[in-house]
């Protein structure tokens, strides 16, 4: 798995289509910025409100864009395995380079049932898998000592980690650890930690893979003072049902519509103008960059 910032990339939409136009320019943009791969389909890119028609249409629209130039992950989730399965057996059609896929949502299964979900979604695809524990949304945590056992298929070959608490066990075990939740990007990094999926890549990837870089560096105090001044913007980015805050900073940059679809709302007046300032620390922020780094 390749180390570095990955970018769960957003779905654009005008008049509750989505833009294809607009995702291919996204796309063309920040495959030249720096991240280590993509993410499509993933909670940041609205999947679970996307019709099968519209998840092949962003895949397509991704991939042809990107031409194998980066890794690109398919995000699969839901709530039965069959499912699951036949998701990955749909998208196996994809230039992808491996499938980001969560526990199963909703039932809150034992920590055995949910060995037997990756256990069944391995079988479905030669392709690598990267586990995705983010209990706030299923539900249910995929504990440490089941990553372990799942670490024994050949290709299970990373974790998205959203739950903090997990980071210091799961940075011992024989997987690679992305972080998943913005605001603990140092801390997992301090955990072992070789990377991130990170939706706020979407407006600071060139800073968030600075911090990275001054870690592997050796140059922790340097990351931890970047990563201190930029952990509010992080945290005002998630205010709002993501990813609504980030749709927003990115219309504010003139790159897409702020549209997400309902029951996903936009934001509220104050936020917005939040984000206005959160910018100005972004852009004062990259200025004072090469007197931190002297």
């Amino acid at each position: 798995m390749d180390s570095g910032v990955w970018l769960p990339l957003v779905t654009p939409f005008c008049k509750g289509k989505v833009d294809v136009a607009a995702l291919q320019t996204l796309t063309d943009h920040y495959v030249r910025s720096g991240i280590a791969g993509f993410v499509a389909l993933g909670t940041t890119g609205e999947a679970a409100l996307l019709s099968d028609l519209e998840r092949a249409t962003v895949l397509q629209a991704i991939t042809d864009v990107v031409a194998q130039r980066l890794p690109v992950l398919a995000g699969v989730g839901g709530i039965a395995t069959r499912d699951f399965v036949r998701e990955i057996e749909r998208l196996e059609r994809w230039d992808v380079s491996g499938f980001l896929v969560s526990a199963p949502a909703y039932v809150c299964p034992s920590q055995a049932g949910i060995e037997w979900h990756f256990q069944q979604v391995a079988r479905a695809t030669q392709r690598p898998i990267v586990l995705y524990d983010v209990p706030h949304r299923t539900g249910v945590a995929i504990e440490p000592d089941t990553v372990r056992r799942l670490c024994e298929l050949e290709n299970v070959v990373a974790i998205k980690a959203c739950a903090s608490h997990h980071f210091g066990a799961l940075g011992n075990l024989s997987i690679d650890m992305l972080c998943g939740t913005d605001e603990a990007f140092m801390e997992c990094l301090i955990a072992g930690g070789r990377g991130g999926i990170l939706a706020s890549a979407h407006v600071c990837a060139d800073l968030l893979i600075e911090v990275q870089t001054l870690m592997d560096a050796g140059k922790a105090g340097t990351a931890c003072r970047i990563f201190a001044q930029l952990r509010p913007v992080l945290k005002l980015l998630f205010a709002a049902p993501n990813p609504s805050a980030i749709k927003a900073m990115l219309a504010l940059e003139g790159r897409i519509s702020p549209e997400a679809r309902m029951p996903l709302t936009p934001i509220h007046d104050e936020l917005r103008e939040q984000l206005v300032r959160a910018s100005e620390v972004l852009q004062a922020l990259r200025a004072e960059l090469p007197l931190a780094l002297a």
